[in-house]
């Protein structure tokens, strides 16, 4: 008997599931059949890729943390292990915006949290006080880690005071949640330093022992991995390796129903229904709780419960020699306190080999996060307008670009804020009521390609085992 799955959304949770559903069917000799339901014409949902003019543009996100080992895996198995790609060598820093430049991030930072005493002392970045207070970590009594959950501004706060959170980890979050540190859960996105702090008394001391070690010499190990034709390459592979006609575009989903003749029943917008005896709601949370209200109400506030946010990027290209900067980094964070409208930037061409012909650089801004979505409603000349401004006031430059990108992303960068892990504990709950209906995404365990891809592949695995 063939077993039939659909999954909502073709981003990377719906198709890595689905992969790893019919793979794990194939292994034990059963039959599954696979639909995945994209409402738009195109599969990746942030995962986008273009080329224009010989540049190329990773749109959303454009790599994924070297050190966790699910994406690289993935990306070897379905033949794309010679095209991961990592960092370009020289220019594994970053700078910060202060006092409207740019100051090279001191060395030793590791998850927002110094390492090194000296690089500290000597920086710019912090006023003496805040120095001072910084100092005090290694000498100050242990502090009580809260049982419950806690900011992560706050937890580094306590140890570190309030300007050295602010000058570092604030910026770092708000590069990858586009939230704010004083709301965001500790517990949810940066545990390792939840386990510093009960571990040792010096928040300082813990994160040194922790941090990687250089090789004598030599350039710092790549952060991050990504592919040499970009990001959507993995997703080109994941439909590719699916079934023929497994994913269905302009497709979208109206509701989740209990099925009669099968668990599930899968409404599309059309009128027109499919079947199933297990549905990934691989879509962001509050989409899914529109899709399960006419069945749960409880598990669709539950899921309506995690709150995100909106960002945009803008990308400029530039010939090279229109910008005086030496472009020795892979780019830079902005303080909330410098009152810009960027987030962050990034070098494109100075991060990754061959993503601008010769002679030109690529430039990405990010706007938008929270508190601050309402740039998305602007014309793309006006975030154009913004980023620009920010962006020749930070690097010293003035040039008009080659030409510009925007990409909006609506809604769809979940914010672990505090109370985190007990929505996401709800949400389990009350789906282990539903046999055959799962959630799965980045709002769950992780926002990070890797995080999305194991969770995904646990998931789909499971199916494809019965």
């Amino acid at each position: 008997m063939t077993r039939r799955l659909v999954c909502v959304g073709a981003g990377l949770s719906g198709l890595v599931s689905a992969y790893a559903a019919v793979k794990a069917a194939r292994a034990q000799g059963t039959s599954i059949e696979v639909t995945v339901l994209e409402a738009s014409a195109r599969a990746g949902g942030n995962l986008v890729t273009e080329r224009h003019e010989g540049f190329l543009i990773d749109g959303g996100p454009d790599s994924w943390v070297a050190a966790k080992p699910e994406a690289t895996a993935l990306c070897r198995e379905l033949g794309l292990g010679d095209a991961i790609i990592e960092t370009i060598p020289e220019n594994r820093r970053v700078y910060l915006a202060h006092r409207g430049g740019l100051v090279k991030m001191p060395e030793g930072v590791v998850l927002g949290v110094p390492t090194k005493l000296g690089p500290m002392l000597r920086t710019p970045l912090l006023s003496w006080s805040a120095k001072a207070r910084l100092v005090a970590d290694l000498v100050l009594p242990p502090t009580e880690v809260p049982e419950g959950d806690v900011s992560i501004g706050e937890l580094v706060a306590r140890r570190l005071g309030r300007e050295a959170a602010g000058a570092f980890v604030e910026p770092l979050l708000a590069g990858i949640y586009a939230g704010d540190a004083w709301s965001l859960s500790a517990r949810a996105t940066f545990p390792q330093l939840v386990e510093f702090a009960k571990r040792d008394r010096s928040l300082m001391h813990a994160a040194r022992a922790a941090a990687p070690k250089r090789h004598a010499g030599g350039a710092p190990p790549s952060a991050f991995h990504s592919l040499r034709d970009g990001v959507g390459s993995l997703v080109d592979a994941l439909v590719k390796a699916l079934p023929e006609g497994s994913v269905r575009f302009g497709s979208p989903v109206a509701s989740v129903t209990p099925g009669t003749e099968t668990r599930w029943r899968v409404t599309l917008a059309d009128g027109s229904h499919l079947d199933a005896d297990d549905v990934v709601l691989g879509a962001s949370t509050h989409l899914a709780a529109t899709l399960v209200r006419p069945t749960s109400a409880p598990l669709a506030d539950a899921l309506a419960a995690v709150p995100y946010t909106s960002a945009a990027t803008v990308f400029f290209a530039y010939p090279r020699r229109a910008l005086a900067h030496p472009l020795d980094a892979t780019g830079f964070v902005v303080p909330k306190r410098e009152g810009m409208r960027l987030l962050a930037g990034t070098w494109v061409s100075s991060k990754w080999p061959h993503r601008a012909p010769e002679g030109t650089v690529l430039l990405r801004g990010f706007l938008g996060g929270l508190g601050r979505e309402g740039a998305l409603d602007r014309p793309d000349d006006e975030l154009v307008s913004e980023a620009r401004i920010d962006l020749e006031r930070l690097m010293r430059f003035r040039a008009e670009p080659l030409f510009t990108r925007v990409y909006r992303f609506r809604q769809t960068s979940p914010l672990p804020s505090v109370g985190h892990h007990a929505r996401v504990a709800a949400i389990r709950a009350l789906l282990a009521a539903h046999p055959g209906l799962h959630a799965i995404g980045s709002a769950y365990e992780g926002v990070g390609i890797p995080d999305t891809i194991r969770l995904a592949t646990k998931t789909g695995d499971a199916i494809g085992r019965g």
